[in-house]
């Protein structure tokens, strides 16, 4: 036997102590008996008999212990219940370029964004899930799979070394992903944008790949990251020493999000632009409120072995329990 809910069961042992109490009212109840009527006690109260006092308190209690058990949910036979595996496809877009090393959102911005989609991988029950990085070109790093622990791991060595040739594409990031769904199921795709939003001549454009999505009904939502006062961009040489990146001019580089072509891609897209450094859990609130409502589409089904819950029974039998005890008299005045 199993139950549901087994936190419940624990109650019963609540009822050993009422137990005893009974049985001391009880046995109280018979010298009180004995002390005031004495020898007169069979004469004055016949009916009296400790035995059923004791089984109609008994059937209270088996009662009230039945109750709980219902409450607990136990579990009697097994049936097979068909499972239905319903999700949508969402591709990860994420910038792997060099500004994305800025230290404006800790420890990086690029290892808050990795921290996000893990979380993200969290939520998702039934849903498939691809990334594409991106830099000066694009890479498809993981296709469309329910398998999140392959997926992590493919995450886990995405840094800005994935994408061969500098700079930062992302309408050839877009393009990509836009290229990896089903075309037979375009209302349950969605793609996910991080990025801080440094375009950099991307062919073709962002905002002309945001509208052959829009033109599909695929949305687009994109999440910014890094601050408005912006960061340097620490780089390291093969002797393992950091210093800042610098301009052809010799000024160090100052990485600032492009939050207007982050909203005008999001907003030609129809999908939502939030910025990491406003919202503290950015995809989250995306899959909440946007992704886990889409309708998704049924790619499988499968059965399960499941208990059935018979807390009925115990129901029944502590319906019977009450029933009983009013049909037992301990010869008290009523």
């Amino acid at each position: 036997m199993s139950t549901q809910h087994p936190e419940y069961l624990p109650w019963l042992l609540g009822l050993l102590p009422a137990l005893a109490f009974v049985a001391w009212r009880a046995s109280l109840a018979v010298r009180r008996r004995q002390l005031l009527l004495g020898g007169m006690a069979d004469l004055l109260l016949p009916g009296f008999s400790l035995p059923r006092r004791l089984l109609r308190d008994g059937l209270q209690l088996a009662a009230l212990g039945l109750l709980v058990v219902a409450l607990s949910g136990p579990l009697f036979g097994t049936w097979l219940r068909e499972i239905e595996r319903r999700g949508v496809d969402v591709m990860v877009v994420l910038d792997t370029s060099r500004s994305m090393l800025a230290e404006d959102m800790r420890p990086s911005r690029l290892e808050r964004a990795k921290r996000e989609v893990r979380g993200l991988l969290g939520r998702m029950a039934g849903d498939r899930v691809g990334l594409v990085t991106f830099a000066g070109d694009a890479r498809r790093i993981c296709p469309l799979t329910h398998d999140a622990t392959s997926y992590g791991l493919f995450l886990d060595d995405v840094d800005t070394s994935t994408n061969a040739v500098g700079g930062t594409a992302v309408g050839e990031g877009l393009e990509l992903a836009l290229d990896s769904f089903d075309a037979e199921y375009p209302a349950e795709s969605v793609i996910v944008l991080l990025t801080d939003g440094e375009d950099h001549d991307s062919d073709p454009g962002p905002a002309e790949i945001a509208y052959k999505a829009r033109a599909r009904g695929i949305p687009i939502h994109v999440v910014s990251f890094g601050t408005a006062e912006g960061a340097r961009v620490p780089v390291r040489d093969n002797r393992g020493v950091v210093s800042n990146l610098k301009d052809k001019d010799g000024e160090f580089v100052l990485s600032r999000p492009d939050e207007a072509l982050l909203e005008t891609i999001a907003g030609i897209a129809d999908g939502a632009f939030l910025s990491a450094e406003r919202t503290p859990f950015p995809l989250d609130e995306l899959y909440t409120k946007r992704i886990a409502v889409m309708p998704g589409v049924t790619r499988g089904s499968s059965t399960r072995e499941e208990g059935v819950d018979r807390y009925q029974w115990a129901l029944v039998g502590a319906l019977g329990c009450l029933l009983a005890r009013t049909l037992v008299r301990d010869g008290r005045p009523a």
